[in-house]
Formats: structure tokens, sequence, C-alpha cells
């Protein structure tokens, strides 16, 4: 006999006189072992041995718990990278190198081609706020926007005909910024600026 404390543990076997059913603790024993019970039914004492354990299947994780799980390695995976970028740049700038954050924004430009207009006005006060951030204007790349042109022509048997021209204007600039990195930029907190960069960018530090 064991005498290992567990939780109850219920199992059945049926009387050798009356063949009624009998349920019993059995977690004092081990699989295998005999013992003597009194039939609640004819209250005659009987053997039973005891059968071996049942463990259930496990029950599968929904998909929830699986997608939470999911995310949980991922934001782990992230964490773990900004740190070691974040160790990288400390020893570079202890080491007396630069380093730079570089980033790209779209401002559109005033432009109209035939009616379409891309924006009332050029608005560049995202570059101001950026600039009270520390961010330098690196380049401005112009996006461009191409169109089939037609000319009119005078006969009107054939009305309007396409010159086989391309014609286009400039509707907005990608605009490349910088910022220098700091060593005070370089906190534990994995949400600071430099952490929140890495995050957003993340598929670029992942390539050999």
């Amino acid at each position: 006999m064991n005498d290992t404390p567990t939780e109850p543990r219920l199992v059945k076997c049926r009387c050798h006189y009356c063949e009624g059913d009998i349920e019993f603790d059995a977690s004092g024993f081990n699989e295998g072992d005999n013992c003597t019970l009194t039939c609640p039914h004819c209250q005659t004492e009987t053997t039973a041995t005891i059968p071996p354990l049942v463990i259930p299947p496990p029950i599968p994780p929904t998909i929830e718990e699986i997608e939470k799980a999911k995310q949980a390695e991922l934001e782990q995976f992230k964490i773990q990278k900004i740190i070691q970028i974040k160790t990288m740049l400390r020893a570079r700038l202890e080491s007396g190198k630069s380093a730079f954050l570089y980033d790209s924004v779209f401002v559109p430009v005033d432009s109209q081609i035939l009616d379409e207009e891309f924006a009332s006005e050029f608005d560049v006060s995202i570059l101001r706020k950026l600039g009270l951030l520390g961010w330098d204007v690196v380049q401005a790349v112009p996006k461009t926007k191409g169109i089939g042109l037609e000319n009119i022509g005078t006969d009107t048997l054939f009305g309007s005909k396409w010159a086989g021209g391309v014609g286009g204007n400039v509707m907005g600039v990608h605009i490349i910024i910088k910022k220098t990195v700091s060593a005070s930029d370089l906190t534990d907190d994995p949400d600071d600026e430099v952490g929140n960069f890495i995050c957003n960018h993340l598929s670029d530090f992942l390539t050999e």
C-alpha cells in the first residue's frame, strides 16, 4: 500500500456476489493492489483489484490561447532584440564613434494634374515638430505621377486622340531625416524613443 497522501481517486468495481457496481476511493493504493470492500448493495465482503490509472487526454489550447502565446513570444523576442541593439549602440558610442537613426516622412505638395489636386498647401508642420525633437533633414526625394496625354483633334469625325505622350507632376516629396543618438538616449526602457524606433523597423535589423 502506498502511504503517500494523494488526491481522491474514485474507481469502480463489480461485487463478486450480486454484481452490483461499487465506487470507492483508491487513492491510497497502487495499480494491481487487492483490497477488501463491503458491497453497499448486498452487504457482503468482496475483493477488488485496483485498475490502471486512466489519465484523460490534455485539453488542446483554444485559438485565442494560441494567439496570445504567439503574441507573448513575439513581444519577448522584440525586447531581447532591442536590448541587443542598444548594447551594441552603447559600445559604439563608448568607443567614440557616432550613431544615427534614419527615417523618412512623406509631405504632399500643392500641385495639380488636370482636375486632380494633391494637396491644398505645402504643409511642413511635421518637419517643424521633428526638428524640435532633434531630427535633421538629409535629403528630399520627389514623388511624381505620370499620365497619358491627349490631343484634341480638330477633325470632329475622330474627336479626341491620344498623342502617345506622357506627362506628370510632382505630387509630394519623401524627406529623409536623421537623428544623432547619444548615450542618454539609451535607457533601460524598451519603450523609449530608440526602443520604439528599433521595434518599428525590426525587419531591417533581422537581415544578415
